[in-house]
C-alpha cells in the first residue's frame, strides 16, 4: 500500500512538473547522473553539453540537441564529410558517362555493331603496316648484306652503307611501334566493348529512384574501411557488395566505385553505401552508414547495430 501511495506522489510530482514547464512555454528531459529522466523548463548548465530533448505540451519529442562531439568524434565527422564530397563527385562524373551512354546506345547490340565497326577499321590499319614490316624488314637484310660482303672483303663499311642501316632499322622499327599501337586500341575497343554492355545492362535493371549522396540525412559516426591491394581489390569489391545485399537494403545505384542504397525514410531505416577511393597509391573501400533526419532517426544512428554492422564488414577480408 505504502509502495502504490509513493508511485502515485511520484508520478503526481512528475505531472505537475511538465504542466508547470508546459505553461512556462518550453519543456526540456535530460537523463541525470542516476541514469534517470529530469524534466524542467530550463536545462541545468551541467547537463547542457550532454544530449537532451525539447518536448510539446503533450510530451511529444519535437527537437533532440546532441551532445557535445569529442575531438575524436569531430576529426571522424570531418572525414565522413570529406567522404560525402567525394561521393558527389563520382556520382556526377558516372551519372554523366551513363547519360551518354544511354544516349548513344538502345541496346547491347548497338554497343556490339559500333565496336565491330571500330574494330575492323584498326584492322586494317595492321594489315596494312604488317604488309609494310615485310617490305622495310627486307630492305634491312638487304643493307646489312653489303655491308656484310665488305666486312667479309677485309674492307671497312663505307658510310652510305652505315646511314643506309640506320635508316631502314629506324623506319621498321617505327613500323613495329605502329602496329603495337593499333593492336593496343584493338585490345582497348575490345575491352570497353564488355565494360559498355555490362554497364548497359546493369543501368537497365536499376529501379526508378534518383541516385542520391543523401544530403538530407545524418551519419552514424561509425565507418567500415577495408584496404586492397591491386591484386584482390576486384573481388573485395564483389564481397562488399554482397555484404549489403544480406543487409537486406535496397540498391539504387552502383558503379565500379560507388554503391548507394534506398534513402531512409523511416526512423529505423539505413541508408548504406560503398565508395572506393584511391589515394596515395592506396585503395580503400568504405562503409558508409547513414539514418533519417529525425528524432527516432538519431537515436538509429547512435545503437549498437552500427558498430556491429561495421565490425562484420571488416571481416568480409578474412
Amino acid at each position: 500500500m505504502a509502495l502504490k501511495t509513493i508511485s502515485s506522489l511520484l508520478l503526481l510530482s512528475i505531472t505537475l512538473t511538465l504542466c508547470a514547464a508546459a505553461s512556462a512555454g518550453k519543456l526540456y528531459r535530460w537523463v541525470d547522473e542516476s541514469g534517470s529522466f529530469s524534466f524542467s523548463d530550463k536545462v541545468p548548465p551541467k547537463y547542457s553539453r550532454k544530449e537532451h530533448t525539447q518536448l510539446n505540451e503533450s510530451g511529444r519529442v519535437i527537437k533532440v540537441k546532441d551532445a557535445a562531439k569529442t575531438a575524436a568524434q569531430l576529426a571522424l565527422l570531418k572525414k565522413i564529410n570529406a567522404l560525402q564530397k567525394t561521393q558527389q563527385k563520382l556520382l556526377t562524373a558516372q551519372l554523366a558517362k551513363d547519360a551518354a551512354l544511354l544516349k548513344t546506345f538502345q541496346s547491347t547490340e548497338d554497343i556490339d555493331a559500333l565496336a565491330r565497326s571500330k574494330s575492323e577499321m584498326v584492322q586494317s590499319h595492321i594489315v596494312i603496316a604488317s604488309g609494310q614490316s615485310a617490305t622495310l624488314k627486307k630492305q634491312l637484310i638487304l643493307h646489312q648484306s653489303v655491308a656484310a660482303n665488305f666486312e667479309r672483303k677485309g674492307k671497312k663499311i663505307p658510310q652510305k652503307s652505315l646511314d643506309n642501316i640506320a635508316s631502314a632499322r629506324s623506319q621498321f622499327d617505327k613500323n613495329q611501334r605502329e602496329i603495337s599501337e593499333f593492336e593496343a586500341q584493338q585490345k582497348h575497343i575490345n575491352e570497353q566493348l564488355i565494360k559498355d554492355k555490362n554497364r548497359f545492362v546493369v543501368l537497365s535493371k536499376q529501379g526508378g529512384e534518383k541516385p542520391s549522396i543523401h544530403p538530407e540525412t545524418i551519419p552514424s559516426l561509425v565507418l567500415g574501411e577495408l584496404s586492397c591491394s591491386v591484386k584482390n581489390c576486384e573481388s573485395l569489391w564483389q564481397r562488399a557488395q554482397q555484404f549489403i545485399q544480406r543487409q537486406n537494403s535496397v540498391v539504387i545505384y552502383s558503379s565500379d566505385d560507388l554503391l548507394l542504397t534506398k534513402t531512409p525514410k523511416l526512423g529505423k531505416d539505413r541508408g548504406l553505401s560503398l565508395t572506393k577511393l584511391q589515394q596515395s597509391g592506396q585503395t580503400t573501400i568504405m562503409l558508409d552508414i547513414r539514418c533519417a533526419n529525425s528524432p527516432i532517426g538519431k537515436r538509429t544512428c547512435k545503437d549498437d547495430v552500427n558498430r556491429q554492422l561495421s565490425e562484420k564488414f571488416q571481416q568480409i577480408r578474412l
